[in-house]
Parts: structure tokens; C-alpha cells; sequence
């Protein structure tokens, strides 16, 4: 692997100290690795692959292509782009995968809980807003549309 990540670095046109700046490292620790005095963390492959777009199986064992295959669609670009979590990708296909409606409701809570969070001039004995009974009832509602939408799903695989 000390040979690859030393390939890998020339390819990129990185020192040892740039290649070890994009990863988190220090700049003897890189000239250790390559040298294979000293292993990598699973840490600083994954951050490799990562900043790289190096291949894990290529990176630990030299099978396969170097290079993941490059982003495909909007999303998966955007997510390299902003280097997006897992969890942030999720919450954001699912969104736009809503109908428009959907998300414009969606938009509206957001707005209105914003509002309520930042009006200073509430009294201190106004009624409680129950935001719960807003957020079990926007839960419902996209329960149920996301329930509509499957069927619709189904449907249409079924007419094919």
C-alpha cells in the first residue's frame, strides 16, 4: 500500500507536506508511510479515498480501477461538492423527492417555528405553541403522502 499512496501522491503533483495537509497529517508521517516504516490508520485511507476519489480496494490491496467512478447525477455531485454526510445526503433526496406541495408545507412549518423561536415580544403567560401537535400532525401528513405516492408507484409498475 506504502507504494500506492506514494503513487498516488506523485500523480496528484503533492508533496509529501501538501498530500499530508489534505488528509490531516503531518508531513513525516506520510514519508514514514511510504517508506513502510509505519502503517496507515484506517482513518487516513478513508480519508484518501475521500479527498482523492481513490478506490478503498485499490488503495488497500492494488485490485481494481484507482479511481471511484465519477458522480453520475445532481445529487451525487452536489454531495462531493459540499462533501455532504451520509445522513445530509438522505434528508436531501428524500426531500426533493417529495411532491411540491409536500415540501412547500414542509417549507411553511420551518418558517413558522422559525418565527415563533424569534418573536421576542411574546409574553411570559401567552399559551404554550404545542409544537408537537404541528410536528405529529406534519408527520401525518407526509405518512400519508408518502403512502400515496408508493401506491402510485406500484401502480404504474404494475400497468408496465
Amino acid at each position: 500500500m506504502n507504494t500506492r499512496i506514494k503513487f498516488l501522491r506523485k500523480n496528484s503533483g503533492l508533496t509529501q507536506e501538501k498530500f499530508a495537509e489534505r488528509i490531516g497529517l503531518k508531513q513525516n508521517s506520510i514519508a514514514l508511510i511510504e517508506s513502510g516504516k509505519r502503517n496507515i490508520s484506517d482513518q487516513a485511507i478513508l480519508s484518501i479515498c475521500r479527498e482523492f476519489g481513490v478506490r478503498e480496494e485499490w488503495l488497500r490491496t492494488g485490485n481494481g480501477e484507482m479511481y471511484a467512478p465519477a458522480p453520475t447525477n445532481g445529487l451525487d455531485l452536489l454531495a462531493k461538492e459540499k462533501k455532504l454526510t451520509h445522513g445530509e445526503y438522505i434528508l436531501i433526496e428524500k426531500f426533493v423527492g417529495l411532491n411540491p406541495e409536500t415540501r412547500k408545507r414542509i417549507l411553511d412549518y420551518i418558517q413558522e417555528v422559525s418565527a415563533a423561536l424569534s418573536a421576542d415580544d411574546i409574553p411570559v403567560d401567552a399559551p404554550a405553541i404545542d409544537c408537537r401537535e404541528s410536528a405529529e400532525s406534519l408527520h401525518a401528513e407526509l405518512d400519508r403522502q408518502l403512502g400515496i405516492e408508493k401506491k402510485e408507484a406500484a401502480d404504474g409498475s404494475e400497468a408496465s
